[in-house]
């Protein structure tokens, strides 16, 4: 078989193009999406040992084999076609303050088990957050759930919304993308993320990576409507998605300051009538508990 790049590129964008032209035939059922997001923190003692046996030869960034995970958050959104709605399932956020990277990826395994229809789907997962986990699996003696397991760039298992989305055009950013589609994304720079995993300041990770899942959870919705593969009611959609976050993260300043404007606003633009969603008082501490029931499900 041909290995050269040009014939490579021709092979996936083939992949890509026919990923794109999924049909309804292919969602007589209810479409299942598994939205996830990472932070990461760095191994740099195992990379320092690295440099060290390597010397001059070293690769001196500190790249993904050496990145652990450090916080993991996930939502399950159903497409009920029969309803033309979508159903969002409790999101989950862990962060390592009382989760080990084992524990995080185990638990991010299990949700994808207990959908084994559902499409994995991510913002740039394929280059870095999916070769992160397989390793961390080789690592913790874990096995990874089907949607990992086919390891093809195109599976059909999983959906890279950077990928879908730019196809042969230039990545982008997630920042750089919401920001052009005109919806909400993370609250603190991409580049402070690191900065704040290091100096554990965990509440900040957890609305960090929550928002990015909110975030690609809109693009993805966005991406499959305008492919025709599913059809519903936005404004209906934004008001569920936002009565659920309110519900499960209510000291969230994301969730139910930032999200719950926009949605606000999206509705006046429509001219619809519904539920207003208000944001409540700011809570006391911004490091408060994002989920402050552990009974209600949600960690922390």
């Amino acid at each position: 078989m041909p290995t050269d790049t040009k014939t490579c590129l021709a092979r996936w964008a083939e992949d890509a193009r026919l990923f794109a032209l999924r049909r309804s035939e292919d969602y007589s059922a209810a479409l299942t999406l598994i939205v996830c997001d990472f932070e990461y923190s760095y191994d740099r003692d195992r990379h320092a040992a690295y440099m060290m046996a390597e010397g001059k030869a070293a690769e001196r960034k500190i790249r993904w084999p050496f990145h652990r995970i450090a916080a993991v958050s996930w939502l399950v959104a159903r497409y009920l076609p029969g309803e033309g709605e979508v159903a969002f399932d409790e999101p989950v956020v862990l962060t390592a303050d009382t989760s080990s990277e084992k524990d995080m990826v185990a638990a991010f395994f299990d949700a994808c088990r207990i959908e084994p229809g559902g499409i994995v789907t991510s913002w740039g997962g394929e280059a870095k957050d999916f070769a992160v986990l397989r390793m961390a699996a080789m690592m913790h003696s874990l096995i990874v759930p089907a949607q990992l397991a086919d390891l093809h760039p195109h599976s059909r298992n999983r959906l890279d919304l950077c990928q879908a989305t730019s196809v042969a055009a230039a990545s982008v950013h997630l920042p750089e993308f919401a920001a052009a589609l005109g919806v909400p994304c993370k609250p603190s720079a991409s580049q402070d993320i690191g900065p704040l995993v290091e100096n554990g300041e965990w509440a900040m990770v957890a609305e960090q990576v929550l928002a990015d899942v909110i975030t690609t959870t809109l693009i993805a919705i966005y991406h499959l409507a305008s492919m025709g593969q599913v059809t519903l009611d936005r404004a209906s959609m934004l008001g569920s998605l936002a009565d659920r976050l309110q519900r499960s993260f209510p000291n969230s300043d994301f969730c139910t300051r930032t999200f719950a404007s926009w949605v606000r606003a999206r509705k006046a633009e429509a001219g619809l009538r519904g539920t207003v969603y208000r944001a409540p008082a700011a809570p006391s501490e911004y490091a408060a508990k994002l989920c402050p029931t552990p009974s209600e499900g949600v960690p922390a």
